[in-house]
């Protein structure tokens, strides 16, 4: 019976499919059997952040019964497996009503990247996890919206497991995690730093987990994984050190 993890947050544009992409490379790095699904079927970009953008097979496929799930999995340069969704505009239609029935055929942990907000089709695939992440920047706006999705997952029974705060400056003028805690009635798992490497690693077509390992928001990352372990990571000792002596 697969574990179902949702990545979820209230709007776009807060960084949900490349920590989806990242704690689901982090958790295969850790040795765990994991899959990271695409199931944002109108706006589809995993394929784009992994390099790879035509899939005979994809979770459109799957959700209409087309096909079994397993001949929709692919496997990245990095060992990551994935189920894509199409960028073809004919095939933008999906009956998402059937995710958990399909999910639950595969025996592992699954990461869902899910749509934003909280349309009828985010709530499907929201009432087919166990658990529930969600991504917000330390902005009032998006912090709104990420507490309207806790608060629906906490009514449908599912286990908030926590937030994790992307594209952190520290400038001054953004939300304190204790801000956004109190408004997300939930803890705090990640605080990711705005990294240039995230984008490096975007246009690299890499998971910065991979791409860059001990980068910021890699780190995190492992962190964030270790923790839905029920572990802790630590970097290596003498990191920044070690950085500019170029031994890692």
């Amino acid at each position: 019976m697969a574990k179902i993890i949702g990545v979820v947050s209230g709007k776009g544009g807060t960084g949900k499919t490349v920590s989806s992409l990242n704690i689901a490379l982090a958790l295969h790095e850790f040795g765990e059997d994991v899959i990271v699904v695409d199931a944002d079927t109108t706006a589809s970009t995993m394929g784009i952040h992994l390099g790879l953008y035509m899939f005979p097979n994809n979770l459109q496929d799957v959700l209409n019964q087309n096909i079994e799930i397993n001949r929709a999995i692919y496997m990245h340069q990095t060992g990551l497996k994935f189920i894509p969704s199409s960028i073809d505009l004919e095939l933008l239609d999906a009956d998402v009503s059937k995710m958990r029935l399909a999910l639950n055929k595969l025996d592992a942990t699954i990461i869902v990247d899910s749509p934003a907000g909280l349309d009828k089709g985010a709530i499907s695939i929201l009432d087919a996890c166990d658990e529930v992440i969600i991504i917000t920047n330390p902005e009032m706006p998006t912090v709104a919206n990420g507490a309207k999705i806790s608060r629906m997952a906490r009514d449908m029974k599912k286990n908030v497991f926590g937030v994790i705060i992307t594209r952190v400056k520290n400038n001054g003028w953004e939300l304190t995690p204790e801000d956004i805690e109190t408004m997300c009635e939930t803890s705090v798992i990640g605080i990711v730093p705005e990294d240039m490497n995230v984008k490096k690693s975007i246009f690299e077509k890499v998971p910065v987990v991979s791409n860059v390992p001990y980068s910021p928001a890699s780190i995190e990352y492992k962190r964030v994984a270790a923790r839905l372990l029920g572990k802790t990571y630590e970097p290596p000792k003498h990191l920044a050190l070690k950085k500019f002596l170029r031994l890692i």
